[in-house]
């Protein structure tokens, strides 16, 4: 039997990125799935996720999502995996004077976060297949993207296991 630092249950986005920092910080590490690594059963599982900055008030969020797409992009440099980051922006829409659309532009520009307002005829220039039916505001946040998420988590896996993480295929049954 073996002895661990740390065993992690789970290989989903959480579990992954847990096992592969501790072990990078000298532990030792089990990480167990029984599914494998981005598995349809795992919240992180599906083909692509969505990753933004705008959380309105909200601003430890938007410090928190800079944090890990700057994690996620220095992974994917490691690994040569950058195609699982696409940069391809994300529009936020609302109803013209919406309060939540000023705050997540104040966040934005408080924590540095690139983005771009646009009026209503530069928004229908961009973007022709919407139609709104009333004036909207619209910020485009020209930095954030998708990553595709099932391979991202199973990249994450790899260098953890690269790194020197035991990776145990199988289920963690409670003590009787």
């Amino acid at each position: 039997m073996c002895n661990y630092d740390f065993a992690v249950i789970g290989a989903g986005v959480f579990g992954a990125w847990i096992a592969y920092h501790f072990r990078k910080a000298g532990y030792s590490v089990a990480l167990l799935e029984a599914y494998g690594p981005g598995n349809s059963r795992s919240s992180s599982g599906g083909e692509s996720r969505i990753i933004r900055m705008s959380y309105g008030p909200d601003e430890l969020y938007t410090r928190c999502s800079l944090r890990s797409l700057e994690l996620w992009k220095q992974l994917f440099n490691e690994t040569n995996r950058i195609e699982l980051f696409v940069p391809t922006g994300v529009l936020w829409t609302a109803p013209e004077g919406c309060s939540r659309a000023g705050s997540n532009r104040d966040s934005l520009i408080q924590n540095g976060v690139p983005f771009e307002t646009l009026t209503d005829s530069e928004l229908e220039h961009r973007f022709p297949q919407f139609h709104f039916s009333s004036q909207v505001t619209a910020i485009l946040e020209t930095a954030s993207g998708v990553i595709l998420a099932r391979r991202a988590v199973q990249t994450v896996v790899a260098a953890a296991l690269a790194s020197g993480v035991d990776y145990l295929h199988t289920l963690a049954l409670p003590l009787p």
